[in-house]
């Protein structure tokens, strides 16, 4: 499990970004950014290879030791949650955590942002409280949606995945949380866009599928906004398909931002971090790399 990329400062507050695969991750630049604007220097943020399972191996045992936090990314995510001693109020709804925090006593604190980081980032683009939300994926980030559409205050939660059976988990948590639930068929997936807040948490592969067919129809419905959670490369195919429709498009790079926001204020006490210098620096590093890829 090593460690890739960063400094290591004496006496500095060492905080890490976990998972795998981890080194395509964009949280040392948004993290790394925030400390540089707000001045503060006493502060290390790396990346650290953490494989499913190994999450609690590392924290005791490994690197993790000299951990004061961490920013989880799947597989880590579960595990984060299940071994955490204190919990907020969303990673308890969720059985998922994407933040430990060392406590005093040497155990941690689990907490949530991806949602925030969804509701957030539907909010920059015009989303308002009410009205229908819809979902693409079946998965743990689809979850995370689903929460963020019932903060929204949605009234009814479309529902689509390719596999029906795995939405039981999804539509038994819009409905203990107050909305009403509609199963959309894969094969009428695009009546999605029929929502006011519309949330793609489909991988890269499914999307580039799912792209293809709404490219091939006639007309498609247009959504009040569509949050697709893939960021590279961007466009993502289904965000390029409703923005040459004319719609409004929010990326993964903005819900990472702002995810990486109040993890920052849950690690440093800051009372917000500098969210517009973040994604300006994470978007410079993503052309970057787009670049390097095509030199």
């Amino acid at each position: 499990m090593a460690g890739l990329g960063g400094g290591e400062l004496m006496g500095a507050r060492r905080f890490a970004v976990v998972g795998s695969p981890v080194g395509h991750s964009l949280s040392p630049v948004l993290h790394r950014t925030a400390y540089a604007v707000l001045g503060i220097t006493d502060v290390d943020y790396v990346r650290h290879e953490v494989r499913a399972g190994s999450l609690e191996d590392f924290l005791a045992r490994g690197p993790g030791k000299e951990l004061s936090g961490l920013s989880v990314t799947m597989p880590g995510k579960p595990e984060a949650f299940a071994l955490a001693a204190e919990v907020d109020a969303t990673s308890r709804a969720l059985e998922v955590a994407n933040t430990l925090l060392r406590r005093e006593d040497g155990t941690w604190r689990a907490e949530n942002h991806d949602v925030h980081g969804i509701v957030a980032a539907l909010g920059d683009h015009g989303a308002r409280p009410g009205g229908t939300g819809a979902v693409l994926g079946s998965g743990a980030t689809a979850l995370s949606a689903v929460a963020a559409l019932l903060e929204l205050g949605v009234d009814t939660v479309l529902l689509s995945a390719r596999s029906a059976e795995k939405l039981s988990v999804l539509e038994e948590f819009a409905v203990r949380g107050g909305a009403e639930v509609q199963r959309v068929p894969w094969d009428r997936h695009h009546e999605v866009l029929e929502a006011d807040c519309v949330i793609s948490a489909l991988a890269i592969a499914g999307a580039r599928a799912v792209a293809g067919q709404w490219h091939a129809r006639s007309s498609l419905p247009r959504a009040g906004v569509l949050l697709d959670v893939l960021y590279d490369p961007w466009p993502a195919p289904l965000a390029a398909v409703v923005s040459e429709a004319g719609g409004e498009v929010a990326d993964g790079l903005e819900m990472l931002t702002h995810q990486a926001d109040m993890q920052l204020r849950s690690m440093l006490g800051v009372p917000e971090a500098p969210v517009v210098q973040m994604l300006a620096a994470a978007r410079r590093e993503l052309a970057r790399g787009a670049a390097d890829r095509w030199a």
